[in-house]
C-alpha cells in the first residue's frame, strides 16, 4: 500500500469544538484574533501535547506554519505533532521540508533518522548523513550518528571506517577514541581496543568509566597484571570505588585466587548489601570450584536484582551459566544462555535482546524466544514491544487466549506513535480469531490493522511481509 500524507484543511482550523478546557479555548481565541504572536501558539501547543491532544496540536501548528512559514520552531513542532499522532509519512515530509530550508539545524536530521530506523529504512538514514556537505557546520556531528547507525545494524566494519574518516578530518578527541575502542572491543580486536582506550585516558586521566573500559579490554586480552594496575588506579582516584573493587574481585576469581577475591567482595557487601554483581562473582567462584548448581543459583539471583543498564554483569552471568549448564548436560539451557551472552555483548541491552527474540521467532524457535521476551519484561516491565512479541509466541504455540490478552493489554497503553506495534497486536488478535474460526471478529481486527497501514512510511512489500510474519498454519 502506498503511504498517504495526512490531509489538513486550509484556512483557520475549527479547534474551539475540540477544546473543552476554558484556558485552551481562550488561548485559541487570542490566536485567531492576532496570529502574529508566536508565544501564544507555543503556549497552547505545550498544553495540547501535555494532555495527549496530538491531532489538535497538528491543526494548531499547521495553522502556525501558514502564518509564519519561515519560523523554524513551528515547522519542528508540526513534525513532532505528526510524529506523536502516528502520522509517520506526514512527519517525514515535514522534516524533509525543514532540512531543505534549514540544512544546518541538526534536530530535524535526528528526528528523521529515528523515523527511518523505525520504518526499517536504515539505509535512508545513512544516506541522509552521507549527503551532508563538508562545508556544513553539522558535518562533524553527523559522523557520530552515522557510526551509531552502522553499529546498531551490527556492521562494525563500516562503523569503524566512519570513525576513521572522522579521525582524518577532525583529529583525535576523547569521544572518538572511546567509541572506537568500544567498537573494536565488540568486534573482538582487544589490542586495538586497548590502544584507543589508552588514547581516551590520555584526554581524561581521571575518568573512571574510561579506565574501567581499558581494564576490561586488558583482561580480555589476557594481560591480567596491567588490568589489575588500571583497577587499582581507579581505587587511587576514588578509594572504595565500586567499579574498582568489583573488577579486582573478578580478576582474582579469574586467576583462581578465591581468598583475595572474597576480601574485595566482603568490602563491597559492607558498602552495598545484596549487590547483584557480588552474587554473580560468587557464582564464578562456585563454577571454578566445581559447584555448577550453586553457580547457577548465584547468577540467577544476580540477574533478578540487576538493572538493564549494567551490560557487563549480565554478559558475565550468562557466560557463567552457559558453562554451568554445559557441565550439567542441559543443552537447551546452555544454548539459551550462550545466545543471551553473545547478544548482550554486541550492543545495548534492549536492542540486542529484542533483536535476538525476534530473530528466534523467524527461526521458529518459539520456546527460547518466549524465554528471551520474558527476560526483557523482567528488565523493562510493561514494555509493549516485548509483550506483543510474547503474544506472537503464544499464538504460534496455540495459546490463543493468552495471546489475545497480552496484546489487548498492550493496545490499552500503546501511544499513537508506535504504529507498527499497534498493527502487530491487531494482526495477532486477528489470527487467533481465525484459528478459532470466528470470521466476524477476525475481520474486525484485520480492518483495524489495515486502517493503521495508511499512516505508515512503508518499504515495498513491507505490508505483506508484516502480515505473513504473524500468520499461523491452518
Amino acid at each position: 500500500m502506498k503511504a498517504q500524507s495526512f490531509k489538513l484543511d486550509k484556512g483557520v482550523p475549527d479547534l474551539a469544538k475540540r477544546l473543552s478546557d476554558p484556558g485552551k479555548r481562550q488561548l485559541w481565541k487570542e490566536i485567531k484574533a492576532d496570529p502574529q504572536f508566536s508565544t501564544n501558539f507555543l503556549r497552547l501547543g505545550r498544553l495540547l501535547c501535555r494532555d495527549g491532544q496530538h491531532r489538535e496540536a497538528m491543526l494548531l501548528y499547521a495553522f502556525a506554519v501558514r502564518k509564519h512559514p519561515h519560523f523554524y520552531p513551528f515547522l519542528l513542532k508540526l513534525g513532532l505533532a505528526f510524529e506523536n499522532a502516528g502520522e509517520e509519512f506526514s512527519a517525514i515530509r515535514t522534516y524533509r521540508r525543514i532540512i531543505r530550508r534549514f540544512p544546518d539545524r541538526f534536530l530535524a536530521y535526528l528526528r528523521l533518522e529515528k523515523l527511518y530506523r523505525r520504518s526499517a529504512n536504515p539505509e535512508k538514514a545513512i544516506r541522509l548523513y552521507e549527503t551532508i556537505s563538508d562545508r556544513n557546520p553539522i558535518k562533524e556531528r553527523s559522523y557520530r550518528r552515522l557510526f551509531k547507525i552502522h553499529a546498531r545494524k551490527g556492521d562494525f566494519e563500516k562503523a569503524i571506517r566512519v570513525l576513521q574518516e572522522a579521525f582524518e578530518k577532525y583529529g583525535e578527541s576523547y569521544e572518538r577514541c572511546l567509541e572506537m575502542g568500544k567498537l573494536l572491543f565488540r568486534r573482538g580486536d582487544f589490542l586495538g581496543a586497548v590502544q584507543n582506550f589508552e588514547s581516551a585516558v590520555a584526554f581524561r586521566s581521571r575518568s573512571l568509566s574510561t579506565r574501567t573500559w581499558l581494564g576490561i579490554a586488558l583482561k580480555e586480552l589476557g594481560n591480567l597484571k596491567l588490568a589489575e594496575y588500571e583497577f587499582n588506579e581507579i581505587l587511587r582516584i576514588k578509594p572504595d570505588s565500586y567499579r574498582g573493587l568489583i573488577h579486582l574481585a573478578e580478576l582474582k576469581a579469574q586467576a583462581k585466587k578465591f581468598d583475595e577475591a572474597e576480601k574485595y567482595l566482603r568490602r563491597l557487601e559492607e558498602k552495598s548489601p545484596g549487590n547483584a554483581r557480588v552474587s554473580i562473582c560468587r557464582g564464578w567462584i562456585a563454577l571454578q570450584s566445581g559447584a555448577p548448581e550453586e553457580a547457577i543459583s548465584c547468577c540467577q539471583r544476580g540477574l533478578r536484582e540487576t538493572l538493564f543498564c549494567f551490560v557487563w554483569e549480565q554478559v558475565l552471568a550468562h557466560r557463567i551459566m552457559t558453562e554451568a549448564f554445559r557441565e550439567l548436560g542441559r543443552k537447551e539451557d546452555e544454548e539459551f544462555h550462550r545466545r543471551m551472552a553473545v547478544a548482550i555483548a554486541g550492543k545495548d541491552t534492549f536492542e540486542s535482546l529484542i533483536g535476538l527474540a525476534e530473530s528466534l521467532c523467524r527461526e521458529r524457535n518459539f520456546n527460547i524466544a518466549g524465554r528471551v521476551f520474558e527476560r526483557i519484561l523482567q528488565l523493562y516491565p510493561r514494555n509493549t514491544r516485548a509483550q506483543i512479541g510474547l503474544g506472537e509466541t503464544y499464538l504460534k504455540e496455540g495459546k490463543l487466549e493468552e495471546a489475545r490478552l497480552i496484546c489487548r493489554q498492550s493496545l490499552e497503553r500503546l501511544k499513537p506513535i508506535f504504529i507498527r506495534e499497534r498493527i502487530r497486536a491487531h494482526l495477532i488478535i486477528a489470527e487467533s480469531y481465525k484459528k478459532e474460526k470466528k470470521p466476524r471478529l477476525y475481520k474486525k481486527e484485520k480492518k483495524a490493522a489495515h486502517a493503521l497501514f495508511r499512516q505508515l512510511y512503508l518499504k515495498p512489500k513491507e505490508k505483506s511481509k508484516m502480515t505473513r510474519t504473524i500468520e499461523v498454519e491452518k
